[in-house]
């Protein structure tokens, strides 16, 4: 079912290009081929000692080199999360088959979101060097280089975007955040195409260090692979990684024009918060389930037609019961016939860029027929009793997905997908 506003080309959104930088692969089909497969990202932390850690393994990429991005010369400059961004969304815009120079500059725009943006080696290196040195020895442009939306004006920079340009610092619902961002933008005229995404880079000495102070990571060190365990019974904790996913939506009428492949609609997004700490989570799942039942009255879709879930699942205790009982409140007895799997147990979670590559991933499942599994599940838990697709992809019609992420301070977020009907009955 579509509501009037929905039946316009111009009003309704859709998704027409996928770019992703993340420990399992680099490149949409890379990266759907290691997701499909369960191969795992996560591995051994090499880039600095960790004897000091109790964690010591994350999701680091390899075989990057930034220059093959953008401009050497800007990338010597920019801070880590922002190549991944640049990178993302280049390989996004490539996907789309999308001829940017045919575009009004002025009529494309992004938005990405990130949570920690450079506080990680950038500013590490940098209070290092003003405290050594003096504020006179620091390179002038290096101070930007550690604001959360350097990410998004290196994107508009390095690919030639000047329309709407802003950043969201939503924390992990940061992607989602962006996404509707970008869907409000092209619904209301202001551009015709928007890129769309979250870029994370707190593998480093300071990010897993703080991090391992708040105790958020497993302490399964051994073998890495298995370490991230969402909904399994012996799960203990997050495991971190770095990267980017990047989206390139457009106005339907904008792409059915230029003949572009739809990966999927842009239905709705909704979002609540609980209010209640900024770590610790409320099991409960009652502002989430809020956010699900929102978006589904929002996109006038009905319960009955949610295909798969693509889940938040980081392997946190509170935040994994929280989805199952959400997903039980809205989908009632149905809950337990609707496929959940969490993409995070192969990839790791990088917080803002998690929900990039979630909506990627989610409209790989709508093109493909496939549903991916989460991995490392073998010990059910009680509290967490639903079809989590355990350790081997499924096949299975996938028209309508809903997304969910889950923020650091409570917020909870849902955005749904469904596939692409040129005349909606």
């Amino acid at each position: 079912m579509a509501g009037p506003w929905l039946t316009n080309p111009r009003q309704r959104v859709v998704i027409t290009g996928l770019g992703v930088v993340a420990p399992n692969g680099i490149g949409r089909q890379a990266f759907w081929e290691a997701v499909v497969a369960g191969r795992s990202g996560i591995d051994w932390i090499r880039s600095f000692d960790t004897s000091h850690l109790y964690c010591k393994i994350a999701g680091e990429i390899k075989g990057f080199d930034p220059s093959d991005y953008m401009d050497p010369r800007n990338a010597r400059k920019a801070a880590r999360f922002s190549h991944y961004a640049v990178a993302a969304g280049r390989l996004a815009l490539e996907d789309s088959g999308l001829d940017v120079s045919r575009v009004n500059p002025l009529r494309i725009g992004a938005v990405f979101s990130t949570s920690t943006a450079g506080s990680g080696a950038t500013a590490a290196d940098l209070y290092r060097q003003v405290d050594r040195e003096g504020p006179e020895a620091i390179e002038m442009s290096l101070p930007t280089q550690v604001l959360a939306h350097a990410c998004t004006s290196h994107v508009a920079t390095e690919l030639g975007l000047k329309g709407p340009s802003t950043t969201s610092g939503a924390g992990c619902v940061g992607s989602l955040d962006a996404v509707a961002t970008c869907v409000h933008i092209l619904r209301s005229g202001q551009a015709d195409v928007m890129v769309a995404g979250g870029a994370e880079a707190n593998v480093s000495p300071f990010g897993m260090g703080v991090l391992c102070r708040q105790r958020v990571f497993t302490a399964q060190n051994d073998p890495p692979q298995a370490a991230c365990r969402p909904y399994d019974q012996t799960r203990d904790g997050l495991v971190l990684s770095d990267g980017s996913g990047a989206l390139v939506l457009e106005t339907a009428e904008h792409a059915m024009e230029r003949g572009a492949h739809i990966y999927a609609e842009v239905v709705s997004f909704c979002a609540a918060t609980e209010a209640y700490h900024l770590i610790a989570a409320d099991p409960s799942g009652r502002e989430l389930a809020h956010a699900f039942q929102s978006a589904l009255l929002v996109g006038k879709v009905g319960a009955e037609e949610i295909d798969y879930i693509c889940a938040h699942g980081i392997g946190n205790r509170q935040y994994d019961i929280a989805e199952t009982n959400a997903f039980k409140m809205v989908l009632k007895d149905r809950a337990f016939h609707v496929p959940v799997s969490s993409i995070k147990s192969s990839t790791g979670q990088p917080f803002a860029a998690g929900g990039a590559w979630q909506l990627v991933s989610a409209c790989m499942s709508i093109a493909t027929g496939l549903v991916p599994p989460t991995i490392n599940y073998r010990v059910p838990d009680p509290e967490c009793d639903l079809d989590y697709v355990p350790n081997r992809a499924r096949r299975a019609r996938v028209d309508t997905v809903v997304v969910n992420s889950h923020s650091f301070g409570g917020t909870h977020g849902c955005m749904l997908l469904r596939r692409f009907v040129e005349r909606p009955g």
